[in-house]
């Protein structure tokens, strides 16, 4: 693999990622209007913010959506012999197609995300670097059978060919939703991929708000480490 990404920025982005949680609250339920935000932490950062807005007119459990999302993130490489330092900001707003009941809940989006990557030595090979607009698409959704939970989160970005695949298994365990489970995520542009694999546990302290905790290993570029993931989500 001809980037490596190394150590970056630990305390910026731990506290993006307090301050994300902090302004997010549940956001699963899909018949009303969430918010929700998190992070993850590893040899690279980032955290992330946003909101799912039933548009006028949609009903309860069905129907169109907005989703605007921001995130912002760190990353160290290594091209040739030279260290790099990237700081990014990502804009995205799409528009969902929703779909829940008693079985799950199903959301197609598509959309634009803007992107902005700050690097520290200028790299033509990096297709990220500089502010660029790009169309993207997504799906998420689970499916709910008895105390088990099957879900996920799919995305792709044409211009820089990124993708980013996330799927969970989870059982609850206690009536107060406490949920313990399996995570596992692929993600990677024609210069990088990763692959993580870690424990999961989610819970409800309190009516209409998740949150969920993730800790694990991640693979890449012939090394492998820890991660931990933040998530919280809040309906109204």
């Amino acid at each position: 693999m001809s980037v490596a990404l190394r150590h970056s920025r630990p305390k910026l982005m731990l506290a993006m990622t307090l301050i994300s949680c902090c302004l997010a609250g549940p956001a699963l339920a899909q018949d009303e209007p969430v918010v929700f935000g998190g992070g993850f932490i590893a040899d690279d950062h980032f955290a992330y913010a946003g909101a799912l807005i039933p548009l006028p007119g949609a009903q309860p459990d069905q129907g169109w959506a907005v989703r605007p999302v921001a995130s912002a993130g760190a990353y160290d490489y290594r091209r040739n012999s030279a260290d790099i330092e990237a700081d990014f900001i990502n804009l995205e707003l799409s528009l969902v197609n929703r779909r829940s009941g008693d079985w799950g809940y199903l959301n197609l989006a598509a959309g634009a995300r803007y992107s902005n990557t700050d690097l520290s030595l200028p790299d033509p090979q990096n297709r990220r670097e500089g502010g660029q607009w790009d169309g993207m698409v997504s799906i998420d959704g689970a499916r709910y059978a008895g105390a088990w939970r099957v879900g996920g989160y799919a995305s792709y970005a044409f211009s820089i060919e990124d993708y980013y695949i996330r799927g969970e298994v989870t059982h609850a365990v206690r009536p107060n939703g406490l949920r313990l489970g399996l995570e596992t995520i692929i993600e990677g542009d024609p210069s990088y991929d990763r692959q993580s694999l870690g424990a999961l546990v989610a819970f409800q302290p309190m009516t209409g708000t998740e949150v969920r905790v993730s800790v694990g290993g991640r693979k890449g570029d012939d090394d492998t480490e820890p991660y931990l993931a933040i998530g919280l989500s809040r309906s109204f």
